[in-house]
């Protein structure tokens, strides 16, 4: 009784709950892992001024069932703690991904733009969500 009720005076926040936040990133998630699967070279070449190669779309077919895994466990954690773990997998996928090919604090790529703006509008739409959600 007492765990029903926290669940129901979870915060909210522009009408943001972690409920919400967490299907609206397995969503989103969830539509990059099928990419990941079924149009790999998409994922090099949309983002990329850089061929797509029969090794990138290894590694990058085979980084789909690690999206689809942890989209399937968010939605089978309790709703606070699946919005913690993707507030912390967006945080995580925007510093090392996205932000880091725009700024190459980590890695120098040529990135290809206005497609790489997507990419950094949703990983940084998705943790400040998460922020949000989370208060």
């Amino acid at each position: 009784m007492k765990l029903a009720r926290a669940r129901r005076s979870l915060p909210m926040v522009f009408g943001l709950t972690p409920s919400l936040y967490v299907k609206a990133g397995s969503f989103i998630f969830g539509a990059y892992g099928v990419q990941m699967l079924l149009v790999p070279s998409n994922m090099m070449t949309d983002h990329f001024e850089a061929p797509a190669t029969k090794y990138t779309d290894f590694w990058i077919r085979g980084q789909s069932v690690s999206i689809a895994t942890v989209v399937y466990c968010m939605t089978k954690l309790p709703e606070d703690v699946a919005a913690k773990a993707l507030l912390g997998l967006s945080a995580g996928i925007a510093v090392l991904y996205p932000f880091n090919a725009k700024f190459g604090y980590l890695s120098s790529l040529e990135v290809k733009y206005p497609m790489h703006y997507v990419p950094e509008a949703l990983m940084l739409g998705l943790t400040v969500a998460g922020v949000l959600a989370l208060k």
